[in-house]
Order: structure tokens, then C-alpha cells, then sequence
């Protein structure tokens, strides 16, 4: 029995999960249910070419099983923000980053100071929240652009939601092609200086070059006014939690440590625990909570089950084979990964669908020809990003409406998220050099 599929089935299977997704994002539906047609048509198809039940439920078990760990950090995520709140963490934060801003230089910290609060907190969207909302506030007293605003408080955004180790993308990508926490910040953190120095310099130009008001921003608290006592304390827990990560230690025990020296920080400020709680399953202040994480928990175990399941029934490799012809040149295969990695994310309204579906589609072929760190770079500098410039993504769609500008109106200013693909591409482009030339020197050794 034949058990390829055709390109008008796989297209079917497609067109049925992308289509459901989309009426689960516009009538606000829960999206792991969404996902139950593309499975069921994607079972009932591959039966047809002769595979069984019980082959879809062992797939779909180690697909689950995959992306537990993801699972795990997203209920630890929702936990964290919501004890930060309360034990001073992210107020200090704030104050301490918003002390830094300066009208003459608004693009250039506006873009560094959420891109450091992302790197904390691990999300656009709370970063946004937290400090880009006062930015933006401060951007309309001066009378700027509010555009080039946009564009940089979203840019900076990206930097932690792309590369921060509790930053629920970073892990959900590492884990679909299979490396460890440690090797993938190693193997995007080349691309992610680039991309902030060019971003640094891009902005710097533009604040240069746009005149401003020499005002006074009201309601910031200058930097040699700051409690650093308090401040010094509420550092505290993201402080120890990323010398664990940096050490090497398991994400479940560094997690619990930075949230259990935020409890304590808590209670000794007067927090009663029934408040804590309440907000940690609630949410607080914009911030998600645990009963926010469950449904996107849910979502990405039954699309790690999906994928598992194209995987092994080969529903795509014939058509990869197709399109990466090449596989002794880095630089041509990153430029088709990026590609598929934009049609992947056009056709999807959220970030976490074309992570895992890319991670895990081309994880096989670039393990075998080159490795799994490139491609964790490549799609970190592409498929992550993208999910803030298509218009209909979820993730843009808020990062939207938390700082009032259409999607369209922002992007073109979005320096960081425009960059990262470029960068990446000359990044492989200059590997595969060096690696040449080290080939030629070792040989006339």
C-alpha cells in the first residue's frame, strides 16, 4: 500500500488545521480544541494509506511526551510573574529600567529598556505591558513619532521573547529540535548581538536625526532618587534564577528557587497569602496566572501529538527533499529555512504552531547534513520573529493592541524583528567560510 501522501492532501490537512485555529482566535476559542479536525483528518488519511490506530496513539504519546517539559515551564511561568508582581520585582524593575530614559535618546532606550525587562521576564507581551505602556505614555507627552515608538518598544520585546531562557518560545524550540538550554543560547547568541548593535545603531540614527523637545518626562523617578536597598532586594529572584541557568542546573529546581526567594520577599513585605494566591491563579496587572497558562499548556502538548504524528507518517519529508536539493552549502539551506519558516507563519495565527511544526519538519534533515544548533538559530532568527509582523498572528495582534498601533503601522519600524533573518543568513554565509578555510588549513597541515 502507498502510504505517501498527495500535495492536495497535504494541503487539505493544512488548510483544515490553519482554518480552525483562525475561527478559534476570532470567536476566542480554546485553541488545543481547534486543533481536534487537523487531527482527525490527518488520522483519518493516513489510515487510508495503511496505517493504524495504535500507531497514532503511539505517536501522539511521544509527541505529548516531547514537549512535557515545555509544558511544565509554561505552569512555572505562570507562577513566576504573578509572585514577582507581588514581591516588588517588576515594580523595581520598572523604575529602575524607566530611570534611564531620556527625550534627546527615546528610540534607543525605549528599545534597550524593554528589551532588558523581556530578557527578565521572558515575553513580549508582559514586558509590553509592564514598561512599554509607560514609553509609550511618555512618547505622546513629548510629541513623538509614534510609529518609530512602536516599532522599538516591540523590537525590544523580541529580543527577551526570542532569547531568554524562561521565555516560553525559547524552550518550546530548543525542545522540537532537541537540544539543551545551554547549547541553544550558545547557538543564537552570535546573531542575537548583532541584531541589538545594529538595532542600537539604527535607532541611535533615527533619534539623531528626528528633533525633539528637550521636556521633562513627568512621573519618572530619576535614577540617583531610587531605593536601592529595595531595589538591590527585589533583584533578588531573577538574579539567582539565571546564575542556575547559567550554571547549568534543572530548569524545575532554578525555577522553584527563584519563586520560592520571591515568597519570601513577599510575605516579609505584608502580602497576605490569599492575595498571592489569588493573583497567581488569576493574574495580575496584565500579567498571566496559571489558569491563563493552562489552555496554551493543553495547546502545546496536542500539537507536539499532531506534529509527532506528520512526522512519522512522513507526511512532508518527500517535499523537504524537494526543496533542499543542497546539502553542502549552509547559507542556501538557511536562506529555504527562512522561507519555509515565513510560509509556515503566514498560514498560522499563533507563534507556537510554526515553531514546533518547523522545528520538528526540518530537525531530520539538518540533523543529518549539518546540525540542530544552526537550525535553532536560523528559526529563532526567523520563525519566532515573524509572529510579530503578520497582522493576523495572535502574538501581534497583542503586542498591538497593549501599545494602540496597527501591526502595519509599527513594522516597518520594527528594526530588530526585520534585522534577525538578514543577520542570521550572512551569520551562516561566514561560518561556512571559516569552516572552509579551517578545512584547507587542516589539509596542508
Amino acid at each position: 500500500m502507498n502510504k505517501s501522501f498527495s500535495l492536495l492532501e497535504v494541503i487539505l490537512i493544512f488548510t483544515v488545521t490553519v482554518s480552525f485555529l483562525m475561527m478559534a482566535i476570532s470567536f476566542d476559542a480554546p485553541l488545543y480544541l481547534a486543533m481536534i479536525p487537523g487531527i482527525v483528518l490527518l488520522c483519518g488519511l493516513g489510515m487510508k494509506h495503511g496505517y493504524t490506530v495504535n500507531q497514532f496513539v503511539h505517536s501522539s504519546w511521544i509527541g505529548v511526551k516531547r514537549n512535557k517539559d515545555v509544558a511544565w515551564l509554561l505552569f512555572f511561568i505562570g507562577v513566576i510573574l504573578p509572585t514577582w508582581y507581588y514581591s516588588g520585582t517588576i515594580h523595581d524593575l520598572n523604575e529602575l529600567f524607566l530611570s534611564f530614559i531620556s527625550p534627546s535618546y527615546f528610540f534607543t532606550f525605549a528599545f534597550l529598556i524593554v528589551a532588558m525587562m523581556s530578557m527578565v521576564v521572558g515575553s513580549s507581551i508582559a514586558s509590553l505591558s509592564i514598561v512599554g505602556v509607560p514609553l509609550m505614555a511618555a512618547a505622546n507627552q513629548i510629541g513623538l513619532p509614534v510609529p518609530v515608538v512602536a516599532g522599538a518598544l516591540v523590537s525590544g520585546g523580541f529580543v527577551g521573547d526570542r532569547s531568554s531562557p524562561i521565555s516560553s518560545s525559547f524552550q518550546l524550540l530548543r525542545m522540537s529540535v532537541e537540544i539543551d538550554t545551554k547549547s541553544h543560547f550558545r547557538s543564537i547568541a552570535p546573531t542575537l548581538g548583532w541584531g541589538v548593535i545594529l538595532s542600537i545603531i539604527i535607532f541611535l540614527t533615527m533619534d539623531l536625526v528626528i528633533s525633539k523637545e528637550q521636556l521633562t518626562l513627568n512621573e519618572v523617578t530619576p535614577f540617583s532618587q531610587l531605593d536601592y536597598g529595595s531595589i538591590g532586594v527585589s533583584l533578588l529572584p531573577p538574579f539567582i534564577l539565571l546564575i542556575m541557568i547559567l550554571l547549568g542546573q534543572e530548569m524545575k529546581l532554578s525555577f522553584s528557587l527563584g519563586i520560592g526567594i520571591a515568597i519570601v520577599i513577599l510575605l516579609a513585605r505584608g502580602v497576605g497569602p490569599m492575595e498571592w494566591l489569588e493573583g497567581l491563579y488569576f493574574g495580575v496587572n496584565a500579567l498571566s496566572g496559571v489558569r491563563d497558562m493552562l489552555p496554551f499548556v493543553l495547546f502545546i502538548l496536542v500539537v507536539g501529538a499532531y506534529c509527532q504524528i506528520m512526522e512519522d507518517t512522513e507526511i512532508i519529508q518527500p517535499y523537504i527533499e524537494r526543496i533542499f536539493t543542497d546539502n553542502r552549502s549552509l547559507q542556501k539551506n538557511t536562506a529555504q529555512s527562512i522561507a519555509v519558516a515565513a510560509g509556515a507563519s503566514l498560514i498560522s495565527p499563533n507563534q507556537s504552531f510554526p515553531i514546533i511544526l518547523t522545528g520538528r519538519t526540518l530537525m531530520p534533515y539538518w540533523k543529518k547534513n549539518f546540525s540542530q544548533t544552526h537550525l535553532s538559530r536560523i528559526l529563532a532568527d526567523s520563525t519566532v520573529v515573524f509572529a510579530g509582523l503578520v497582522p493576523w498572528s495572535l502574538l501581534a495582534i497583542l503586542c498591538s493592541t497593549i501599545i494602540g498601533v496597527p501591526v502595519l503601522t509599527y513594522a516597518p519600524f520594527a528594526v530588530f524583528l526585520l534585522l534577525m533573518p538578514v543577520i542570521t543568513f550572512i551569520y551562516s554565509g561566514i561560518v561556512s567560510k571559516k569552516n572552509i578555510s579551517d578545512l584547507k588549513h587542516a589539509l596542508q597541515e
